[in-house]
């Protein structure tokens, strides 16, 4: 197959893009393929790239922003060229994680409390809080006093729409809170930034990886130090992974078959990692991802290889499958 890998782009998650990219280009050379990777400066200059139709299939490596979150599958989809991984639909929702949290607890799939701040930057300290009941306007006093009052400490503040540990905290004491929020708000480039706060659980961290609607074994990623944030995941030897992971039935099977209900709810295609916390024996899901990380240290290429699936057959396909759905091959 002619195989076209976009990676590159302008969200803040770029680097980690690029190493995607270009592990994704040397696993399909590996398998055979003619593969070309292309540093795109933004999802909207593939319009002005005709040259991508000569592509049997385009391989999105791009992680966060407009990458992954449905618009740069909603052009490809108007373009009439196939892809792989997720549609624009699923891209979306599943990028929008409170959006994805109310599918899940719609759907009776245990997920941390959360609220979700809208906030502008420009006003400095006015933002819009949307709960279950109600949206008002806040200062970063009221912010907390809610995050105090319906979540309490430990609290996970977060980028709504982005991955890669890129824009999270967590605040362990009400004095952090401010210096935190803070921090979090300057991960983005936006001027209104959209954010949550979600309850912290305690206890391990596992992931699940549905691959063609296929379970692979769970992984447990076990950091030396602090929670799995952008240094852990991306540091050799910062954290251990465990596959699979050491969960007792019956919790092992019931994480994995929730896991594939997400991915079933969300609507996603080709592969996808779905994120969870246990504690104890209680299991919360906490998002799901439809562009997983491509790297040495990524958790997807862990869990198949596990069931013997090697990095290149994986990539492969991943295309094989894309390009026959999109030639109407069951």
């Amino acid at each position: 197959m002619n195989i076209t890998v976009l990676m590159g782009g302008n969200s803040p998650e770029r680097e980690i893009s690029l190493l995607t990219g270009k592990a994704v280009e040397k696993a399909l050379k590996e398998a055979g393929h003619q593969v070309q990777a292309i540093d795109i400066e933004s999802v909207a200059s593939v319009l002005a790239m005709p040259e991508l139709k000569n592509s049997d299939i385009i391989f999105p490596a791009l992680h966060g922003g407009q990458g992954e979150d449905g618009h740069l599958q909603a052009l490809l989809d108007i373009l009439n060229i196939p892809y792989t991984l997720s549609g624009a639909a699923a891209s979306a929702l599943a990028m929008d994680k409170s959006s994805s949290k109310r599918v899940m607890r719609s759907a009776g799939i245990p997920t941390p409390d959360w609220l979700q701040v809208s906030w502008d930057r420009q006003s400095e300290h006015s933002g819009t809080l949307i709960s279950r009941n109600a949206v008002e306007g806040l200062t970063l006093d009221r912010i907390f006093e809610r995050a105090s009052q319906e979540l309490g400490f430990p609290v996970v503040i977060k980028l709504n729409g982005a991955g890669s540990s890129v824009g999270v905290a967590i605040v362990n004491k009400p004095n952090q809170f401010e210096v935190s929020f803070t921090e979090v708000v300057d991960a983005a480039d936006e001027p209104q930034i959209d954010l949550i706060l979600e309850k912290f659980i305690p206890g391990r961290e596992l992931t699940a990886t549905i691959l063609l609607g296929r379970r692979l074994p769970l992984l447990e990623i076990r950091p030396k130090e602090g929670f799995y944030d952008f240094e852990n995941k991306y540091t050799t030897g910062a954290s251990d992974y465990l596959v699979p992971a050491p969960v007792h039935s019956p919790i092992y099977e019931q994480i994995s078959a929730d896991a594939l209900r997400v991915f079933e709810l969300i609507g996603c295609r080709g592969v996808a990692r779905v994120d969870f916390r246990l504690d104890g024996d209680n299991y919360y899901c906490l998002e799901i991802n439809t562009i997983p990380g491509m790297t040495e240290h990524s958790l997807v290429p862990k869990s198949a290889a596990a069931v013997g699936i090697g990095f290149s057959a994986l990539a492969d396909d991943l295309c094989r499958a894309a390009l026959h759905q999109a030639n109407g091959v069951k």
